[in-house]
């Protein structure tokens, strides 16, 4: 193969990998939950109960909270804790509101006055939550599926601070007002999980836009006139070559997807 052909197709999967690496920018998704009493509860992505999903562009993705024991007074061993109904039921999205333009930072948001106003806000940039799922989960293998009125989740960077979060239930929020669940209908005590699909984020995924630029690349890739005496191709910088495709492999390699707390 000659050298303009080699560093072409090395400089397409430099392009394209560092496409796939910008897109793949991860906001880190994490389950807000505390029982009806307070007594389980999970606030933030780095409890040892939380397993969390790097958001990367539109998709689906899985938030949980799982592992709660407490000491029996009887027999002194740990034991798997019930928690029952809910205080606090968010999933937030770290930075992600500051990403799409509908964050803290944002022109026009210092003029939000409610949570509706900030889902608007939110939507005008093309956002969409919608399909959640949630699922309780029990240690004999029991699970069930807790009702959720879609048209009544509210989600957007609420509380001001750059994230995005869907307010599934919280009694200091509006959804307390109108809840899109029985916030004392269910009980776990394995785990309770929330699958939720995000889209309109303009960010990873995006077909077109790798499409577009490959076609970049191949147009400015220089013609292949490079003559040969026959003996084979000329010099062909083997060690740069190398490196390039080095580059493209570890750029490549760049996508985290999501992360179980330990």
């Amino acid at each position: 193969m000659k050298i303009t052909k080699i560093l072409g197709a090395a400089s397409a999967a430099v392009v394209s990998a560092a496409v796939l690496a910008a897109s793949a920018s991860a906001y880190e998704a994490f389950l807000m939950y505390a029982s009806s009493d307070w007594s389980v509860q999970s606030m933030d992505a780095t409890t040892a109960n939380a397993t969390t999903a790097d958001v990367t562009g539109d998709g689906t993705y899985t938030v949980a909270v799982s592992g709660f024991e407490w000491e029996d007074e009887e027999t002194a061993e740990m034991v798997p804790a019930t928690a029952t109904g809910a205080t606090v039921f968010c999933v937030d999205i770290d930075g992600l509101a500051n990403a799409l333009g509908c964050g803290k930072d944002a022109d026009g948001y210092d003029a939000l006055e409610t949570e509706a106003d900030k889902m608007a806000f939110a939507q005008a940039t093309g956002l969409s939550i919608s399909d959640v799922v949630i699922t309780a989960t029990n240690s004999d293998g029991t699970s069930t599926d807790v009702a959720v009125a879609q048209d009544k989740l509210i989600y957007g960077d609420i509380e001001g601070n750059g994230k995005i979060r869907l307010e599934i239930y919280n009694a200091y929020g509006d959804t307390s007002k109108d809840a899109p669940i029985d916030p004392a209908g269910f009980s776990f005590d394995d785990s309770l999980s929330v699958t939720f699909t995000v889209s309109g984020t303009g960010l990873g995924g995006d077909a077109a836009a790798d499409d577009d630029a490959a076609a970049t690349v191949d147009a400015a890739a220089p013609a292949d006139t490079t003559a040969t005496d026959g003996k084979g191709s000329p010099d062909t910088g083997v060690e740069g070559i190398a490196v390039v495709a080095g580059v493209a492999v570890l750029a490549a390699g760049a996508v985290i997807v999501s992360k179980k707390r330990g």
